[in-house]
């Protein structure tokens, strides 16, 4: 269901294709919600189907005709209702890799040293790339007021991940620490 929120948003912005809005959801929204394309289609056209999306077709002669999304009134009006709202639930934090974390007891400490390691470095990646695309998008730490959200969440992103490396480093100690009551 917040994948429709999720899209909402994007198109507010800006109308846009589906291939558009797909990799638009992958370059700022990736770090706190996963969608395949298939899901952001099928979204699409509920929101069309539910009129708070319209599209229009567009016809090229030197590529596949495409589709272009925008949102309607009736869409603006949901979304800032939905964003008025307190979510209903709990923040619950659901990771397969901390999951692996809760069972390290079952593996060597050397293993589980090392797919930690592999963690944090995969993390450093990200946190590189991260610093990039807000260097690019976001010179000096100056936004438009368009780019509000995408400028908080993915300096939400950073942390997290620089928190993550730190955890990791962390654990490593500790894991190190026990290396002897294997």
């Amino acid at each position: 269901m917040a994948l429709r929120y999720a899209l909402l948003g994007l198109l507010a912005k800006n109308e846009a294709t589906g291939y558009e809005l797909n990799h638009q959801f992958k370059e700022t929204m990736i770090y706190f919600w996963s969608a395949h394309h298939t899901q952001i289609y099928r979204e699409l056209l509920k929101l069309e189907e539910n009129g708070l999306a319209q599209s229009k077709h567009v016809h090229q002669t030197d590529a596949p005709d495409k589709k272009i999304y925008s949102i309607t009134e009736k869409g603006r009006e949901v979304l800032q209702a939905w964003l008025l709202e307190q979510p209903s639930v709990t923040p619950k934090l659901k990771d397969e890799f901390l999951l692996r974390v809760s069972l390290f007891q079952n593996l060597p400490t050397a293993k589980a040293v090392e797919y930690l390691q592999t963690s944090k470095e995969q993390h450093k990646q990200g946190i590189q790339m991260m610093k990039e695309w807000r260097g690019m998008n976001y010179p000096d730490g100056l936004y438009k007021k368009s780019d509000l959200g995408e400028y908080l969440t993915s300096g939400f992103g950073l942390k997290y991940m620089e928190s993550w490396v730190e955890w990791c480093d962390w654990a490593i100690t500790e894991l190190e620490k026990r290396n002897g009551d294997e």
